[in-house]
C-alpha cells in the first residue's frame, strides 16, 4: 500500500469516528468526489517536488538553485502538513525519497536524454 492510500486510509477512519463522535454534521448530499477527480493536497506537492527536482537539472546553472530552493521549500510545506498530522514517518520517508531522486538526477545532469527518461518515469 502506498504511503498517500495509509494517509487517506487514516484521514477517512478519523472522519468516521468524528461523525459517530457527533464532531461532524451530516450536510445535504453534494455531489460526490471521486478518487479519480480528487488529489490530496500532500500528494500534489510531493509530485510536484519531484518534478521541480528533476527539470531543475534540466534547466541549466542558472535556474538551477532557484527551482531547487523552490523544491525545498514545498518539501518543508510537505513534512510541515504531514508532521502536523502525526505522520512523521512518512514525512521523512518521503524526504528520503526527493533526496534519493535529487541524487539520481545530479549522477545524470550532463545526459539531457537520461534526465528526460527520469521524468518520464515519474508519471
Amino acid at each position: 500500500m502506498h504511503a498517500f492510500d495509509i494517509l487517506a486510509e487514516a484521514k477517512m477512519r478519523q472522519w468516521e469516528q468524528d461523525r459517530r463522535d457527533g464532531k461532524v454534521s451530516e450536510k445535504k448530499k453534494e455531489a460526490a468526489v471521486t478518487p479519480e477527480s480528487y488529489e490530496s493536497l500532500e500528494k500534489q506537492l510531493y509530485y510536484d517536488i519531484r518534478k521541480l527536482m528533476v527539470e531543475s537539472y534540466l534547466a541549466g546553472e542558472a535556474g538551477r538553485q532557484e527551482m531547487q530552493s523552490r523544491a525545498n521549500n514545498m518539501l518543508v510545506q510537505l513534512a510541515a502538513r504531514l508532521e502536523r498530522a502525526g505522520y512523521n514517518i512518512m514525512s521523512k520517508m518521503f524526504a528520503d525519497e526527493v533526496q534519493a531522486l535529487k541524487t539520481r538526477a545530479h549522477a545524470v545532469m550532463h545526459d539531457k536524454s537520461k534526465l528526460l527518461a527520469l521524468l518520464n518515469d515519474l508519471d
